[in-house]
């Protein structure tokens, strides 16, 4: 695994055959308690998108990989969707599935079934669409009530079928959670984040996702979120040589926190205060791809700051 390291912003990056923008988990709750603390920075971000979007043009899509909804009651979906509509208007947005929409308001209660997420959305729980000379996959978040995350054989058989059907086509997978051994702790002596060594926090058969992503070259870039990973985090981005290519993986970390922060009971457990991780950043990433490569550039909103750039091989 080569840990690609982060490059200063070359401004204004030249003009990509497409480019697109990735939100880590969102975390969208329809709550008293949580709307105060929640709403601020999701203004924040969009925001300062749209000045991004003003200066150098709108993306192609936005796209978030699971965790866009805290819980997966109705209400929730609802609010999420209302609150990306207004701010995304027209820009088409693909929803992924995560962890957290199982479940309504306690992790004690029955896991909802997979299919409340295409109730809410309109969207399969794994499914792919093209844009340009580019194919890209989204999979599911398989429910699971031990410690493992296990893609199922239909995510497996989905994986390695698209890939096929779009062999001619350089492909961008996006997964709620990562492949073992890629984005790590940034301190794991005081366990500051959760990571991908962590249970529950990597694909528990990433060697069959692996093996999978070997047999075609297509496959360029897997994107995930889940860890809410903080600023700093050793292989935050990635790359590694599967088969006879290589493939980058990138966690998104998340605009509502990073580490293991944020709401938290106050103490006297009657209402929600915000404790804020260091560096508190509010970042997504912008993906400009190009025949042969892709730059993705880390945002941090709350202070506007361009945070640097990587740049990526897409190779086929």
């Amino acid at each position: 695994m080569k840990e690609l390291h982060l490059e200063a912003d070359q401004g204004k990056p030249e003009k990509p055959l497409l480019h697109f923008w990735g939100l880590g988990d969102l975390h969208y709750r329809a709550t008293d308690s949580w709307q105060p603390l929640h709403r601020p920075r999701m203004q924040q971000m969009y925001e300062d998108l749209h000045e991004i979007w003003q200066a150098e043009g709108e993306p192609a899509f936005c796209v978030s990989p699971g965790d866009i909804a805290d819980r997966g009651a109705p209400i929730n979906f609802e609010l999420a969707k209302r609150d990306i509509a207004a701010h995304l208007k027209h820009i088409p947005f693909y929803p992924g599935l995560g962890n957290h929409e199982y479940f309504l308001e306690t992790w004690e209660s029955e896991p909802r079934k997979p299919e409340a997420f295409t109730e809410a959305w309109g969207f399969p729980i794994r499914y792919a669409w093209t844009a340009g000379d580019f194919a890209f996959l989204m999979l599911d978040q398989p429910v699971t009530e031990s410690t493992d995350v296990i893609f199922s054989q239909e995510a497996l058989d989905f994986l390695d079928t698209t890939l096929s059907e779009h062999a001619e086509r350089k492909a961008i997978i996006f997964a709620h959670c990562p492949l073992h051994n890629t984005v790590l702790d940034r301190d794991p002596e005081k366990n500051l984040d959760d990571d991908s060594l962590d249970p529950y926090f990597f694909v528990s058969n990433s060697d069959e996702v692996r093996a999978v992503l070997a047999r075609h070259q297509n496959a360029a870039l897997y994107i995930s979120g889940h860890t809410h990973s903080g600023w700093g985090s050793p292989q935050l981005v990635c790359t590694e040589q599967l088969g006879e290519h290589p493939v980058t993986h990138l966690n998104l970390m998340s605009p509502w926190y990073t580490g293991m922060t944020g709401p938290t009971p106050n103490p006297d457990w009657d209402h929600l205060i915000y404790v804020a991780d260091t560096p508190d950043l509010l970042v997504t990433f912008g993906f400009y791809l190009y025949e042969t490569r892709a730059i993705v550039r880390a945002r941090s909103h709350n202070t506007k700051c361009r945070l640097g750039q990587w740049e990526i091989p897409l190779c086929r």
